[in-house]
């Protein structure tokens, strides 16, 4: 949810979650633990430092069994590859925005939690029962790490502080701006400039022109959109973008790098949140085994390795101080989510329309 707040904002009040996939191709393998094909658990996850994370926390898993890495680009490739290749793999990682879509495609398996007594003993209560991770009573996933999609600038090339989404309309940043390729991420972050929240615009004709207007004003500096956040941080890194939508687990990294040029901005009108989700595909032959390997992940010191490794929070209970200075920390309870129910049946309707602002 977008907020609009008087004086200075709370940015944990401005967060608002939404999904971070995006279809850019299959990676492939990229971890094989075990040595029998038969022997193994198979994750599908998202690649990249999330991917190298995970696997790094399944390394550890006392077990006989071995887990099978193997990436792809996004949510759609994700949902198509688990349902193109029935029982070919155990446990997933997916965005808010994949366990919607996962379970209007009906291809999870529900979570027994009595199997899994770490995720309640060191997750927030708060964390536990979001509604993209529910079907009824029925856990469906579990959330593993959350952040935020606001904006990064150059401090070399940009004079002021920026603070608000009013900094992509200076034509002083005329094609030096870049901003994320995913329709339902992208209209968030519209909306939220706009003093809306995305939530209540479906159905609502004034609020669908206000946020389509925004985003077709916002459009007007972009050199180019980016569908991955590797190609985000390049941008940044090589000064193609002065300002770009971004990660804040990115941009950290980037920083860490020697960029201290680089900053990393929740804007005061709110930003677009994002969560990470573990969950168990139906057909798998291997429940039980996959229960146990969510319950060595959920133990607290993974938890905190996979917050440390990614530079995003995970929401344990008692954060160390660490977590909380990360660039977009927030508790759960602090965060609005994305009513899926309401925004994810206008995607299609709302890319058309986005994509012919883009091309125009």
């Amino acid at each position: 949810m977008a907020m609009t707040h008087k004086g200075t904002p709370n940015r944990r009040d401005v967060l608002a979650t939404a999904g971070i996939g995006a279809l850019t191709g299959l990676a492939g393998c990229t971890s094989l633990l075990g040595s029998s094909s038969g022997d193994q658990l198979r994750f599908l996850g998202f690649g990249g430092n999330t991917q190298e994370a995970q696997m790094s926390v399944f390394e550890g898993w006392d077990s006989e069994m071995g887990v099978e890495g193997t990436s792809a680009g996004g949510t759609t490739e994700m949902i198509s590859l688990i349902k193109q290749n029935p029982g070919s793999f155990d446990v997933v990682a997916l965005n808010d925005t994949g366990m919607a879509r996962a379970q209007q495609e009906d291809i999870l398996e529900p979570i027994d939690l009595s199997q899994v007594p770490n995720y309640e003993e060191n997750i927030r209560e708060s964390a536990r029962t979001l509604s993209f991770n529910m079907n009824g009573e029925d856990t469906m996933g579990l959330i593993r790490e959350n952040g935020a999609t606001g904006f990064a600038y150059n401090t070399d090339k940009v004079d002021s502080e920026l603070t608000s989404w009013d900094a992509l309309l200076d034509p002083a940043y005329d094609g030096k701006v870049s901003l994320i390729d995913r329709t339902i991420d992208r209209l968030s972050n519209a909306a939220a400039a706009a003093g809306l929240d995305v939530n209540d615009v479906p159905d609502d004709e004034e609020k669908t022109d206000t946020m389509f207007e925004q985003a077709r004003e916002e459009n007007g500096n972009v050199f180019a959109y980016w569908g991955d956040g590797a190609t985000s941080i390049r941008y940044l890194r090589q000064e193609n973008a002065w300002i770009c939508e971004a990660w804040g687990g990115r941009v950290l990294a980037l920083q860490n790098e020697g960029y201290d040029n680089i900053e990393y901005v929740i804007p005061e009108e709110g930003a677009m949140g994002w969560s990470d989700n573990l969950a168990i595909v139906k057909g798998s032959e291997n429940t039980e085994a996959a229960h146990e390997l969510l319950n060595h992940t959920y133990q607290r010191e993974n938890l905190l390795t996979l917050s440390e490794e990614m530079n995003y929070t995970v929401q344990v209970k008692n954060p160390p101080s660490s977590m909380q200075e990360l660039p977009d920390y927030a508790p759960a309870e602090d965060l609005a989510f994305r009513d899926w129910d309401a925004v994810l049946p206008k995607e299609d309707e709302w890319t058309q329309r986005l994509d012919s602002i883009k091309q125009n």
